[in-house]
């Protein structure tokens, strides 16, 4: 896949690379912070992690791991892993995130086109799912604008503190019909 670039925002949408992995993992622990973004504590998150990640897809025809830029600073990242069992291989997990102080910016968009775009070009993938947290307007109303539709809802999944739980959305697109 060669670099894109968004005209309106100025941003270039590449595959990650392994020295972007300490950018990546810096910004997943500051959104982290935030309650009910993401299920992982900031402590939970490596760059151990995401170098691995970063490897798998590379070397995947089935995955793909992408990082929005602005003049050279990486803004956010997305990446499409395939499920491995033979029965659920044509089913990707999307994760996303938009870097603090990026958001509302269109980079969201702008990544999800491209692993969308991506996606309906690969021979194997043919649906993109995805968990959000309910209390995540801004990233339902992007994925809804996007296609995907609601498949399921897992109740109080996310624990914020003793008494205070958030629901986890399901949510699905599919993307090469096969049947």
């Amino acid at each position: 896949m060669q670099p894109q670039k968004d005209k309106t925002m100025n941003i270039s949408i590449r595959k990650a690379t392994l020295e972007d992995a300490h950018a990546i993992v810096t910004a997943e622990k500051e959104i982290a912070e935030t309650p009910g973004y993401f299920c992982s504590q900031p402590s939970e998150l490596s760059e151990q992690n995401v170098i691995k990640t970063i490897n798998a897809l590379g070397e995947s025809e089935n995955g793909i791991y992408l990082v929005a830029e602005q003049e050279n600073k990486i803004v956010g990242h997305a990446f499409l892993e395939p499920l491995h069992l033979k029965s659920i291989c044509h089913v990707a997990q999307l994760s996303i995130g938009v870097h603090h102080g990026w958001q509302e910016k269109g980079i969201g968009t702008a990544l999800m086109k491209q692993v969308i775009t991506w996606a309906k070009q690969s021979k194997t993938i043919e649906k993109i799912e995805l968990n959000v947290r309910a209390s995540n307007d801004r990233a339902i109303a992007l994925y809804k604008k996007m296609g995907f539709i609601e498949e399921g809802r897992l109740k109080n999944r996310i624990k914020i503190n003793k008494s205070h739980y958030i629901d986890d959305i399901l949510m699905a697109l599919i993307v090469n019909e096969k049947s």
